[in-house]
């Protein structure tokens, strides 16, 4: 549900469903609304959204919505009055995650214009697979590589519990190498 209190009377919302994962598609969801007691807007409204390193704008839409991607950089506008206790109709966004996005990041939707100040709402996002905890990607968060010769005097045994951005991968890791 949009917070209200942000703009002189209008609020934005950013969401997402579920997690998105490295090397696929995901998808938000910004909505701009106006208070009840708020006025009504004037002039034209304006939505921005510039994705973080990884995250590729794929399409951009939304009913009445004028919209167009620069780069990271996504941009809606529309000039018709949002009334007192009203929303516009939501923008969709589609994104494309690459192989090497990071695991975790937080995006942050603006909407600005419309005889008010900008106001602002970002999604934390977590992202799965390769590298990613909690991912089914087959990677690891310390990549171990044992390659060459090692001398070993003694056994060796490591316990670490790894907390992962991701619940999936809370529980204790063990270790263990004996010496022949």
């Amino acid at each position: 549900m949009p917070r209200p209190g942000w703009w002189h009377g209008s609020t934005t919302l950013k969401s997402r469903t579920g997690n998105f994962a490295q090397g696929g598609t995901g998808s938000y969801m910004i909505a701009v609304s106006n208070a009840a007691s708020a006025s009504p807007t004037s002039g034209t409204v304006t939505a921005t959204d510039t994705l973080p390193t990884g995250v590729m704008p794929a399409s951009v839409s939304g009913t009445g919505w004028t919209c167009n991607t620069a780069g990271q950089t996504i941009t809606c506008e529309r000039e018709d009055a949002l009334a007192a206790g009203d929303s516009y109709p939501p923008i969709t966004v589609t994104v494309n995650i690459t192989a090497t996005a990071p695991c975790t990041f937080s995006d942050t939707a603006t909407v600005s214009g419309g005889g008010s100040a900008p106001a602002s709402d970002n999604d934390p996002t977590i992202v799965t697979g390769g590298i990613c905890n909690g991912g089914g990607g087959g990677g690891s968060i310390l990549p171990i590589n044992l390659s060459g010769v090692i001398l070993m005097f003694n056994n060796i045994s490591i316990n670490h519990n790894i907390d992962g951005p991701g619940a999936s991968n809370n529980s204790r890791q063990n270790f263990e190498l004996n010496a022949p």
